[in-house]
């Protein structure tokens, strides 16, 4: 577990530093995409060791099936950022083009809110993450969908990969305590 989480430490501070300097640029650069593919290579990694956290020994399938889910989307997406960066396209045209992308983008929104919810009922960590988790994934969907302001995105994403970064060092934290 402590690997795992250490994983997600890692990966979303990549998102964390992506969305940094996406907002300093005002947009993408290779090193903007680059720190995107290596979040999506351990973030994955990361909701599976929440999901071991809050789940303990006991049984929690809407973890479960979230961070599963949340999993297969990460997978799905590693490659996105390098081809998109590689296409010269926006990634508005991008997706355009490939249309298949949407499907793990899709897995990724259920999946982390089937996770946020789970963290709400399980009550294993604050409440705030919870929503955090629901909130972000909303917004950071909903953002350029609905030709939002990009900075709400990154913000957004910010605190949500905050949140996350928190989450795995609470557990850490706990898994030492307790060994």
């Amino acid at each position: 577990m402590r690997l795992l989480l250490w994983a997600g430490i890692l990966g979303f501070s990549f998102w964390i530093l992506s969305e940094l300097l996406e907002i300093y640029l005002r947009g993408y650069n290779p090193t903007v995409y680059y720190l995107t593919a290596a979040y999506h290579v351990f973030a994955g990694f990361g909701i599976w060791g929440l999901h071991k956290a809050q789940s303990g020994q006991g049984r929690n399938t809407l973890s479960l099936v979230g961070a599963a889910i949340a999993f297969i989307a990460y997978v799905g997406v590693i490659y996105f950022p390098i081809a998109v960066l590689n296409s010269g396209l926006s990634i508005a045209e991008f997706l355009d083009a490939n249309p298949l992308y949407a499907i793990p983008g899709v897995l990724w929104f259920v999946g982390m809110l089937l996770f946020g919810i789970s963290l709400l009922t399980t009550r294993h960590f604050p409440t705030w993450s919870g929503s955090v988790f629901v909130l972000g994934t909303i917004i950071f969907t909903a953002t350029p969908l609905l030709n939002g302001p990009a900075l709400l995105a990154n913000v957004t994403n910010i605190i949500f990969a905050g949140t996350v970064i928190s989450l795995c060092l609470m557990s850490l934290g706990r898994a030492r305590a307790n060994p």
